[in-house]
């Protein structure tokens, strides 16, 4: 500490008559502590008074310890650490705790003041001289607060995401059909037991964007919890008043990745559904395109992802020998006959999506109909074709 020898006596002396008015000291603060809190914060619930009171007192005894040069024999630290892991648990703003410091601190000045002028004004002035002992102490202190501030948010924040993720994996699993796991959830999400729910998965990086809170779903009622679940993060989102239209609109924007979006389900027991429904979904979006898959936009697209095998023994019924074709071929005769159903069976339209001639659209049909050995006219044999250009091939 800075300071001439009999500088440094005379602080140590004021400070041991201030540590004697403590008690005093600390009625004061939690007084105006209480006014100020109501007033910057609009809270007087975080913390009781007797709380306060007792981490005035012990912080400030540090910082009196610390100018007094006592800090070598005595744990200082152990006060400003404690009274910031205590209001990390009882989610007091780290401004507040700070704010609330300030106050001690000048009010701490003020004590130290007052007994300085109770001595001779050589005395006075030279404990002004070595005044800046008196923040070097606090700044002290209130590091070490932070400190422990610091740690416990991280420790607390770390338990949450753990739990969050255990009850969101239980979820998806199917076990909230089990009333006392869905009350579990229920309290460990803030979510409610029945409600409008409906899940979306998310392909990419735990760490990524997408797993960022999105402001506008606050604002619409929308209750959300996120949380990785196996190579997925899990997006569960109650839906309030909010359609799941309304719902994938607010979301597009921020979903970077390959991401689905299941259909809507009935309460927290019904989201294993959900889970799986939203995997159908994603299973509709192409692998290298990134965006959302809406389930109930994608039901024809879902019914074929769910079962694959024999969604592949369709297409090889109803596309027949066009996919024996060499690779060029047979994708020029596939297009062609997508632009036709996007075209409403219109040749004329379907070329204009092609670029090319009517009578060229109308060839290929005719090709189409004789390697597959019916005619398109057919109601059935039409089904049998969107549903075969929906499926997956081994050599598409």
């Amino acid at each position: 500490m800075p300071g001439p020898p009999h500088a440094r006596t005379v602080i140590r002396e004021v400070a041991a008559a201030v540590l004697a008015e403590l008690p005093a000291f600390a009625d004061r603060l939690v007084e105006r502590a209480a006014v100020e809190e109501k007033t910057f914060y609009a809270r007087d619930d975080w913390m009781a008074p007797a709380d306060m009171r007792q981490s005035f007192m012990d912080n400030a005894r540090s910082a009196l310890l610390l100018m007094s040069g006592e800090h070598e024999a005595r744990d200082w630290m152990a006060a400003p650490l404690a009274t910031g892991r205590r209001r990390a648990e009882q989610g007091v703003p780290l401004e507040a705790v700070l704010h609330l410091f300030r106050l001690g601190t000048e009010l701490l000045w003020d004590m130290l003041l007052t007994a300085a002028r109770r001595r001779s004004p050589d005395e006075l002035d030279e404990f002004v001289d070595g005044v800046m002992v008196l923040w070097q102490a606090t700044d002290r202190v209130s590091m070490a607060m932070v400190e422990g501030y610091r740690s416990r948010e991280i420790q607390l924040q770390t338990r949450a995401n753990r739990r969050r993720e255990r009850l969101l994996g239980v979820l998806v699993e199917g076990r909230g059909v089990d009333p006392a796991v869905a009350a579990d959830a229920e309290a460990g999400l803030g979510l409610p037991l029945h409600g409008r729910y409906v899940v979306v998965l998310v392909v990419c990086d735990l760490a990524a964007e997408d797993m960022a809170p999105v402001p506008e779903l606050a604002a619409v009622g929308v209750r959300v919890a996120v949380a990785p679940y196996r190579d997925r993060v899990v997006w569960l989102l109650e839906l309030g008043g909010v359609t799941p239209g309304r719902l994938a609109a607010l979301l597009t924007p921020h979903l970077h990745h390959r991401a689905g979006m299941s259909g809507e389900v009935a309460g927290l027991a019904e989201i294993g559904i959900a889970y799986r429904l939203a995997e159908l979904a994603l299973q509709t979006q192409p692998a290298e395109v990134p965006g959302l898959a809406v389930l109930d936009d994608r039901l024809p697209e879902a019914l074929v992802a769910a079962s694959p095998r024999l969604a592949q023994r369709l297409a090889a019924k109803a596309l027949g020998r066009v996919l024996e074709l060499e690779d060029e071929e047979r994708q020029v005769l596939l297009e062609t006959l997508r632009a036709w159903f996007r075209a409403g069976r219109s040749a004329a339209r379907a070329g204009e999506l092609l670029y090319c001639h009517r009578n060229t659209v109308l060839n290929r049909l005719r090709k189409l109909e004789q390697l597959t050995g019916a005619s398109l006219e057919d109601d059935r044999h039409q089904l049998c074709c969107r549903l075969a250009l929906m499926a997956p091939r081994e050599n598409p």
